[in-house]
């Protein structure tokens, strides 16, 4: 949200050191009541402006944008001295911001939007005493017009600012605890999924095992060959959810590990993989420990929610970065935007490359899906931000 005021802000900004270089100039209109009235406009305006923003999350960011220069701009230019058709510059203001207000603004929403990050009956009480402290500034300085005018926009200009810093603070801490909230929603729907292959496919196989044996005329035989593909089975899960595997190997024998542990729990799959891995990429364990988290859950991903054919997964290095790239077939538009709009095993892993400062982007051609993983690293092939 604070992002969307940041261009207001900016122009606000910009508005005070175009009126300073008309003053310094000697440029700047001197009549009192003109400078009174179109900063007074620009206050309310700026208000306009900010509270239509944040009211409504859907404006376009093009008359965002537009709005800028059809509100704020023929009001900057008010003050030029001797410009001409002032009258019209104030109404095309006029007409943009009412306009822009009337359409956009959502009025239900105004009761819970306070400009300063305090309670309304504290505004109300900060903002009766300023006046009173402006006038009695003003009184006791004797301060021209023009320089009074221009310490109230700043004013108002700093406590823009202030309330920027207090949304990105809140947003943030918002965005960390909806992660956090939907990171433990997945380890719980992680936990329901273990629980469900471990009764289909290893408790149905015991059961069965335990029918044959209960038999008057038991098959040995056959009982024996479900206990050895029941241990396979077993042995398999296991590897897939060790994560501590990935600390004693090196990576090529990590992913190698991977690609096989991933691809036996879905034995009806067969995609054919072809992998290209730089070598002597990394020796550090935790570097080693990350790719091969990450790798894991991409190629999962592709067995588990995908009809693909072949899996192309490459892994080098690119100046100050590692690079995974991987392509896969078989994906629709509709599998893009689950994965863009996911709340669970993508959202982990955008959690696990964000708190190491990488990124991951994804892209479809036709029916491929293409995902690029960039992780930052240090000039020291050891080291690697965390």
């Amino acid at each position: 949200m604070y992002k969307k005021l940041e261009k207001i802000v900016i122009s606000h900004l910009m508005i005070i050191l175009l009126w300073g270089l008309l003053f310094k100039n000697k440029m700047l209109v001197k009549e009192g009541p003109i400078l009174n009235a179109v900063s007074l406009i620009l206050f309310f305006t700026l208000y306009g402006l900010i509270y239509t923003e944040i009211s409504n999350k859907k404006i376009p960011q093009r008359f965002s944008v537009l709005v800028i220069f059809t509100s704020l701009l023929p009001l900057s230019l008010i003050l030029i001295n001797d410009l001409p058709y002032k009258v019209a510059l104030f109404l095309i203001s006029l007409i943009s911001t009412s306009l822009f207000i009337k359409r956009y603004l959502i009025l239900e929403n105004i009761k819970y939007i306070d400009i300063l990050p305090i309670s309304r009956k504290s505004t109300q009480i900060f903002t009766i005493r300023l006046v009173f402290f402006i006038f009695a500034v003003i009184y006791l300085f004797d301060i021209d017009t023009v320089i009074i005018n221009i310490f109230i926009q700043i004013i108002f200009l700093i406590t823009e600012f202030f309330f920027i810093l207090f949304l990105k603070e809140k947003e943030l801490s918002f965005e960390k605890t909806f992660k956090l909230y939907y990171l433990s929603d997945y380890m719980a729907s992680e936990r329901d999924e273990f629980a469900r292959i471990i009764h289909d496919d290893i408790i149905q196989d015991i059961f069965a095992s335990k029918n044959f044996l209960s038999s008057k005329n038991p098959d040995i035989e056959y009982t024996k060959n479900i206990l050895r593909e029941l241990e396979k089975k077993a042995r398999n899960i296991m590897k897939f959810y060790q994560s501590s595997l990935f600390e004693k190997a090196n990576l090529e024998t990590s992913l190698s590990a991977i690609f096989d542990n991933v691809s036996s729990l879905y034995p009806d799959k067969n995609i054919e993989i072809k992998k290209l891995i730089e070598s002597d990429l990394t020796e550090d364990k935790r570097l080693i420990r990350l790719i091969s988290i990450i790798s894991k859950e991409l190629i999962n991903n592709v067995y588990k929610h995908s009809d693909a054919t072949y899996l192309n997964y490459k892994l080098y290095r690119k100046e100050s970065l590692i690079v995974i790239e991987m392509d896969s077939d078989g994906a629709s538009l509709s599998d893009l935007n689950k994965i863009r709009e996911s709340k669970r095993g993508v959202l982990l892993l955008n959690l696990l490359i964000d708190s190491n400062v990488g990124n991951i982007s994804y892209s479809l051609n036709k029916d491929i899906l293409s995902t690029r993983v960039c992780l930052e690293v240090g000039r020291d092939e050891n080291y690697f931000v965390r």
